[in-house]
């Protein structure tokens, strides 16, 4: 499972969660994707820990930033390679990416129309249209 955790440190324990961060093993079902500061980088605003794990890791998690602050978890799915394949106008990416999460030929064909008929508009208000005109003809 992939979550996004927001961690807001208890300051007067700074120290104390850096020590305890770097003491012990990590489980191996823990896996990092992204350490981010919120705001100017600063750890006033927080932080947030982009990853992937089982209950070991989250149990490690949860031990090693929740004992020295507020954490919060939220499950989450990496939809990345789509929003890039939207990025780079690429219906053939996005219809691959599709396939990947085990979408089926039909609902790929669906998908892909729409975003079809956005790439094609004229205008966003144009792209906006044809998408109320596509979801009222899915109804």
């Amino acid at each position: 499972m992939m979550y996004v955790s927001r961690f807001t440190p208890d300051r007067t324990r700074w120290a104390e969660f850096l020590a305890c961060l770097w003491q012990g093993e990590v489980p191996s079902d823990l896996v990092l994707h992204l350490w981010l500061y919120l705001g100017t980088g600063d750890r006033s605003q927080g932080m947030l820990l982009v990853w992937e794990g089982d209950e070991a890791g989250r149990a490690w998690v949860d031990r090693n930033f929740g004992s020295f602050g507020l954490l919060t978890h939220e499950p989450v799915t990496d939809a990345t390679l789509g929003l890039a394949a939207c990025l780079d106008r690429d219906l053939g990416a996005f219809g691959a990416w599709l396939r990947t999460r085990g979408t089926n030929d039909i609902e790929i064909e669906r998908q892909l129309d729409v975003r079809r008929r956005g790439l094609e508009a004229p205008s966003q208000q144009a792209a906006a249209e044809v998408g109320r005109a596509w979801a009222a003809e899915e109804g």
